[in-house]
C-alpha cells in the first residue's frame, strides 16, 4: 500500500525497488515503459524488468522512465482518496 501511495505521490513514476515490489505483489499492473526513440509500451509489472533488459542487452534502445498512465494514477487516487 505505502509503495503505491509513493508512486501516487511521484507523480505515477516507478523506481526499480518500487518496480521490483509491484512485479511481486500486483504482478497484471500494467505499466508504461518510455524508451528513447521506439514508441511506448504497456506491459504488465512482473514483465517490465525483462522486456528493458532485453531491449537494451540488444542495443536496440533505452529506457526513459516507467510510469502508471494518468488515468490509473487518478483512479488509484480516488480508491486511497488522495489529492491530487
Amino acid at each position: 500500500m505505502k509503495t503505491i501511495k509513493d508512486i501516487l505521490s511521484q507523480f505515477g513514476f516507478v523506481t526499480k525497488p518500487q518496480l521490483q515490489e509491484l512485479a511481486e505483489y500486483f504482478p497484471e499492473t500494467k505499466l508504461v515503459i518510455r524508451w528513447g526513440g521506439m514508441p511506448r509500451e504497456r506491459v504488465p509489472a512482473d514483465k517490465v524488468a525483462d522486456r528493458i533488459k532485453k531491449v537494451e542487452d540488444d542495443d536496440i534502445d533505452y529506457v526513459r522512465d516507467v510510469f502508471i498512465d494518468a488515468q490509473t494514477c487518478d483512479l488509484l487516487r480516488k480508491a486511497f482518496s488522495i489529492e491530487k
